[in-house]
């Protein structure tokens, strides 16, 4: 009789292990997103439906010194992991600075998100090799749905897309997609538009101009009419009147996304169905949104907000400015370049005293 019962009691512990392990595994393996992984997601062109959703300047902005992304992200971690999407694209920016944020990210973030993430990099998330070493490509693509997806990096040449990368973009604009997307960090596509010029405010832009026009925009025209291309950036001053841009030009539809820790931060939800797209905005604070397309070129002309600095802010910029790496890197520099240009003047003055 008691052996029976040591037995039963045996047996329910190693039951009861078995289903708390599987419960755990259940769980914590749903919070292990795979990070710029493509390959997991790459399959050959059906015409299966599906949803993801689309953000950029998760950081907020830069007086976030917490190290994690804008409060408005992580107040919205269960819309971002909703069943309903396939995978998760952050326009860039993601970091405020990726070596010293990257860990913490790791830690406090990507651990709690359960859908693949893409990210698209921007200046803030490029340090050397460091992105490449530590998350994975910055210019990758892969089949899903019926749709071709492309990431591209718009820090590594200023802004052009040259040499590998543009003959990567021209072989996989060739596709037989139904929908090609895009994605970059700098609206790349508005620099050299006449009638974008202003519209973007405080953005990161080309210093000598990029090559979208005479290099990247004759690939998408050469793309089938039938075919839509859908071009998504994450660059957005904190100045900016919404979340959301669009334009379209022919089959080109141009969109912009990005979150400011602000009341008006927002994500795009990107429905794939039957080979039609449609886009959802989604406020990350309650605010009612209106369509995509509302967010155009005139609504964008006539709703930019007065440019306002706030002065009590000043030792705090002047503070974060001061302690960040990248200013004694420049100040390094700088007084290196000084030191040479006087050695240069001594010696060029020796010269001529006994010339």
């Amino acid at each position: 009789m008691v052996e029976k019962k040591i037995a039963h009691s045996m047996a329910s512990i190693y039951f009861s292990t078995m289903f708390l392990m599987s419960f755990a595994l259940g769980i914590f393996g749903t919070c292990a997103a795979q990070i710029n992984n493509a390959s997991s997601l790459d399959t050959v062109l059906s015409d299966r439906d599906y949803s993801f959703v689309v953000g950029g300047h998760y950081y907020g902005n830069s007086s976030n010194q917490t190290g994690l992304p804008a409060n408005t992200v992580l107040a919205n971690i269960e819309m971002l992991n909703s069943p309903e999407n396939a995978f998760h694209v952050i326009l860039g920016d993601v970091f405020l600075d990726v070596k010293n944020d990257f860990p913490l990210y790791s830690e406090k973030f990507f651990p709690y998100l359960n859908r693949p993430v893409l990210i698209a990099v921007g200046n803030h998330d490029i340090s050397g090799s460091y992105f490449e070493e530590n998350v994975g490509p910055t210019y990758f693509k892969f089949n899903y749905g019926a749709d071709l997806h492309i990431v591209i990096n718009t820090e590594q040449d200023d802004g052009s897309i040259v040499d590998e990368q543009l003959e990567f973009l021209s072989n996989a604009c060739s596709s037989e997609a139904k929908n090609i997307f895009i994605y970059s960090h700098r609206p790349i596509w508005s620099e050299d538009n006449e009638n974008m010029e202003g519209i973007f405010l405080g953005n990161t832009v080309s210093v000598l101009g990029n090559n979208f026009t005479d290099k990247v925009l004759p690939i998408l025209e050469n793309i089938d009419s039938n075919t839509n291309v859908y071009w998504l950036s994450g660059s957005l001053g904190g100045n900016a009147p919404a979340s959301f841009f669009y334009h379209k030009l022919a089959n080109i539809h141009f969109v912009q996304t990005a979150i400011r820790g602000l009341k008006r931060d927002g994500i795009l939800k990107v429905t794939s169905t039957n080979g039609t797209v449609s886009f959802t905005p989604m406020s990350l604070t309650g605010e009612k949104l209106s369509a995509l397309e509302g967010y155009n070129l005139e609504f964008w002309r006539n709703n930019h907000p007065e440019k306002e600095f706030n002065f009590r802010l000043t030792k705090l910029y002047v503070k974060n400015m001061v302690l960040h790496r990248y200013f004694w890197y420049g100040a390094i520099s700088m007084l290196a370049t000084l030191l040479i240009l006087i050695q240069l003047l001594k010696r060029r003055r020796k010269t001529k005293k006994n010339g």
